[in-house]
């Protein structure tokens, strides 16, 4: 009888507020490059309650509620969530100018991410922390052939 495969490490991946976000309110392209990673069983997306946070302060903003309803935005956590998994930060280390934006490598250190997925420039500037790889979401694609 064969031996049995040895099961492959997942890759350990934090995506930043603005994509979820993005996803929340685009119902096109985004939103299902969002879910083609979320569901792809390849992946463990890691987020924070600091990551939950900010999600729901800046969409709760009075902009986006022609956008999106209160319902919508609790069904897409409530999604999100099946596919997402806790981690506590447990440093928070300063580098990026807008300090606001440091939790996100803490996100990175307590899971050991191998990729952050973010839109924002001071942290893509960064290009790694640790043994984390700082991409957008096209470069993240195109390293893992996603689609």
């Amino acid at each position: 009888m064969p031996s049995a495969m040895p099961k492959r490490k997942k890759i350990n991946v934090v995506v930043d507020a603005n994509w979820h976000i993005s996803a929340c309110i685009n119902r096109s392209s985004r939103r299902t490059l969002y879910h083609t990673v979320l569901k792809n069983t390849h992946f463990q997306i890691y987020y924070s309650a600091e990551l939950l946070q900010e999600f729901e302060g800046v969409i709760t903003r009075k902009k986006f509620s022609k956008i999106i309803a209160p319902n919508q935005i609790i069904r897409f956590m409530s999604l999100a969530r099946l596919f997402l998994k806790e981690v506590s930060i447990r440093t928070t280390p300063a580098l990026v100018r807008d300090s606001k934006d440091d939790y996100l490598l803490g996100i990175c250190e307590s899971c050991n991410a191998d990729f952050l997925v973010t839109g924002d420039a001071d942290l893509l500037s960064l290009e790694t922390h640790n043994n984390t790889t700082i991409v957008t979401m096209g470069q993240f694609v195109k390293l893992l052939n996603l689609m």
